[in-house]
């Protein structure tokens, strides 16, 4: 069920923007970079494989009760695997993952161990 790797980033950068991606590619490159197959992820998660294909080909998303798990086994904060690739969230998205690994800089502790809530 896997298909195409997702986007190149040029210029020798392989990590791309995530404003550039959909949270399916981002998710794609995240399990690939983890080694995992999407059978692998599934299980771990306790999906089924046609779940992470779909979330991959953002025909659906994952739910928020699997999130932090998911999140945990890419090793990214939830944010990374639900902000969306609007303009304008780019500058909050930056401002807080910076401040997140800040947080936990100074806890010692792991930047996916940090949780910022932000109420809109």
């Amino acid at each position: 069920m896997e298909g195409a790797a997702g986007p190149v980033a040029s210029g020798g950068d392989t990590s791309p923007d995530i404003a550039d991606e959909t949270v399916g590619e981002r998710l794609a490159r995240l399990r690939k970079q983890k080694l995992l197959t999407q059978g692998e992820l599934a299980s771990r998660l306790g999906v089924t494989v046609t779940s992470v294909c779909y979330w991959e080909q953002d025909r659906s998303r994952p739910k928020a009760a699997r999130l932090e798990a998911l999140a945990t086994l890419l090793g990214v904060p939830v944010a990374e695997l639900t902000v969306d690739a609007a303009p304008e969230r780019r500058d909050l998205q930056s401002l807080v993952a910076r401040v997140r690994s800040q947080i936990a800089s100074a806890a010692g502790t792991s930047p996916t161990k940090v949780r910022i809530l932000i109420e809109m």
